[in-house]
């Protein structure tokens, strides 16, 4: 999964966005046709696979992070014919794309035509993995481990171990920081059969992400590992966006800071304590917005939102796509002591 500096122009950039993200799925297609690639790329980028629609919206392409599956998520995503059709694509996109002309843009990185296909497989395998010992499927069982009234430890079971081993096996999850826990839990759980082969990253104008997809030392629910900058103290009546215009953060950031809050900013409930992102100056996302829109208002460059927003893909042209929330539009502002806790109202607006 190549990936070439984009040092050209940005003005009339799109990048892509994850509600639209994808290879075609069945009822739900995207406009290739907008990166100008070759037509034999093309046509096979325009291939629908044999896989549930659930697959293209759990996958969250802003984050290596993997949200746990339910029952009917397992059943309707992990399907043999779904990874055979992926694998095969796959194939068909590396003889039919060229590496060096045929380019996405993502995160304002251009990359080889398969990365939305391995982001795809890249989730598959850790949704629908399977415990080597009983041949369940984990995510099943960690969700079951969340309704478990004690806190035991589960660091050393394969449902853990085997995911990050994925995980840090990997292009899209790989950290050098992950890949230390992970060796380290080998070691100290004295488990065999697992392996780290530290892969082949080819970017030039990122670091690796900072996200993980489960925390080895800490099983619960943690399918990533965030440094807070701060806390808060949930109140009645709040909403991540409510929250995001109180402590001026991003949306983004917050919810991928809280594993407790999904994509839809379920999970909310008064006295829970947040880990929270920098604050910043921010400003709503609308249809209509574009970088040099938000360039004219706050004086950011594309680069700019890129850096200021790690944890979200800024589609530059025209943000009509996005999500409506609340993105960085300046840089990180003096933060508030890592152990504060926030239960009062911010009342600075931007």
């Amino acid at each position: 999964m190549a990936v070439i500096s984009k040092a050209t122009s940005v003005a009339g950039l799109a990048v892509l966005v994850p509600s639209v993200l994808a290879q075609q799925f069945m009822g739900a297609t995207f406009p290739y046709e907008f990166f100008n690639l070759s037509s034999p790329c093309l046509e096979a980028l325009n291939t629908t696979l044999d896989c549930s629609r659930r697959l293209a919206s759990h996958t969250n392409f802003e984050s290596p992070r993997v949200d746990v599956l339910d029952l009917d998520g397992i059943a309707a995503v992990c399907t043999d014919s779904c990874k055979e059709s992926m694998q095969q694509l796959r194939h068909k996109i590396e003889n039919d794309c060229n590496p060096i002309t045929d380019l996405v843009d993502h995160g304002l990185t251009m990359f080889t035509a398969t990365h939305m296909v391995d982001w795809y497989i890249y989730t598959y395998d850790i949704s629908c993995y399977r415990n080597r010992d009983t041949g369940e499927f984990c995510d099943y069982i960690l969700d079951g481990w969340r309704d478990q009234a004690d806190d035991a430890p589960h660091d050393c079971d394969d449902c853990v171990l085997g995911p990050t081993e994925i995980e840090v096996n990997s292009e899209i999850g790989h950290t050098k920081a992950r890949s230390a826990e992970f060796q380290s839990a080998i070691s100290s759980c004295d488990k065999t059969g697992y392996t780290y082969i530290e892969p082949d990253i080819h970017s030039s104008t990122s670091a690796a992400p900072a996200e993980s997809t489960i925390l080895a030392k800490n099983w619960s629910a943690h399918r990533m590992s965030s440094d807070c900058a701060f806390t808060y103290r949930v109140r009645e009546g709040d909403t991540c966006e409510s929250i995001s215009v109180d402590q001026s953060v991003s949306t983004k950031g917050l919810i991928e800071g809280n594993d407790a809050i999904n994509s839809r900013c379920d999970g909310l409930k008064a006295g829970q304590d947040l880990c929270m992102p920098e604050q910043c100056k921010i400003h709503f996302v609308e249809s209509g917005d574009s970088c040099e829109s938000l360039a004219e208002k706050y004086g950011a460059t594309p680069n700019d939102l890129a850096k200021w927003n790690p944890r979200m893909y800024i589609q530059c042209n025209d943000f009509r796509y996005s999500k409506p929330t609340y993105i960085c539009v300046g840089p990180p502002l003096s933060t508030k002591n890592a152990h504060e806790t926030s239960d009062t109202r911010n009342e600075s607006r931007f």
